[in-house]
C-alpha cells in the first residue's frame, strides 16, 4: 500500500529528529515546514496531529508547537519504564532460542566492525540491538510502548555514540546480557540489563546539560 503524503511527512520529521537535523525543544512553525518539505498545509497538519498524539510534538498554552522538551526528570521516567517492561519482556525472550541467537549474531557482527574500526556501521548495528530484542518477545503491547521510548532515546544517544569508547562499553554490556539469556540465566540477565540501563540513563542525561 502506498503511503499517504501525511505519512511521508510524519516519517520525515521523525527521521530529522533521529539524525539531528532538528532537536528536542525546537519550534515547529507550520509555514516553515510546509516550505521546507514542499507540501501543502493539510497533510502537514495531519502529520503534526499524529506526532502530537505520540508526544513527539507538544502544543504550548499559547497554541505554538515545538518538538517535545526533554528534562532529566523525563529521562528518569523513561528509563524506569524501560527497566520494568524489559524485565517482563525477558520472561518471554528467554524461551525464544532463535530470537536470542539472532541478537547474538548481530553482536558478533558488531564486534567485527569494531575490531576493524568500521565505526559508522558498528553504530548502525548498535542502534538495531533494541529492535531485535523487542522483536524476540511475544508481548505486543509492551513492545509498542518500548519502541516509542526507544525512538526518543535513540535520538538522544546520537551524541554519546560519537564516542568510540562508549560504543565498545555498551557492546560489552549487551554481550553480557544476551550471553546470560542464551545460558538460561534469566534473573542474572535482568539484573545485567538493569545495570546497563542505569548506566545509559546517566550518559543520556549528560547530553542535555
Amino acid at each position: 500500500m502506498r503511503k499517504s503524503s501525511s505519512d511521508n511527512i510524519y516519517e520525515t520529521i521523525k527521521n530529522d529528529l533521529l539524525v539531528g537535523n532538528i532537536d528536542f525543544g525546537d519550534k515547529v512553525v507550520e509555514i516553515d515546514y510546509a516550505n521546507k518539505l514542499n507540501v501543502s498545509r493539510t497533510p502537514l497538519r495531519e502529520a503534526i496531529k499524529k506526532l502530537e498524539i505520540e508526544g513527539i510534538i507538544e502544543r504550548l498554552p499559547n497554541g505554538r508547537l515545538r518538538i517535545m522538551d526533554i528534562t532529566p526528570q523525563k529521562i528518569d521516567e523513561i528509563f524506569e519504564i524501560r527497566i520494568c517492561l524489559e524485565g517482563i519482556l525477558f520472561d518471554s525472550i528467554v524461551k525464544n532460542k532463535n530470537g536470542v541467537d539472532r541478537i547474538y549474531q548481530n553482536l558478533i557482527l558488531t564486534k567485527y566492525l569494531i575490531d576493524t574500526e568500521n565505526w559508522d556501521e558498528a553504530r548502525r548495528l548498535f542502534l538495531e540491538y533494541n529492535s531485535l530484542v523487542y522483536s524476540a518477545s511475544s508481548l505486543e503491547y509492551a513492545v509498542k510502548i518500548l519502541r516509542h521510548y526507544d525512538f526518543i532515546i535513540s535520538a538522544l544517544k546520537r551524541k554519546s555514540l560519537k564516542s568510540e569508547s562508549r560504543v565498545l562499553k555498551a557492546y560489552n554490556e549487551h554481550l553480557e546480557i544476551i550471553s546470560l539469556l542464551r545460558d538460561g540465566e534469566l534473573e542474572k540477565a535482568k539484573e545485567a540489563n538493569k545495570l546497563h540501563l542505569l548506566n545509559a540513563k546517566e550518559i543520556v542525561k549528560k547530553t542535555i546539560k
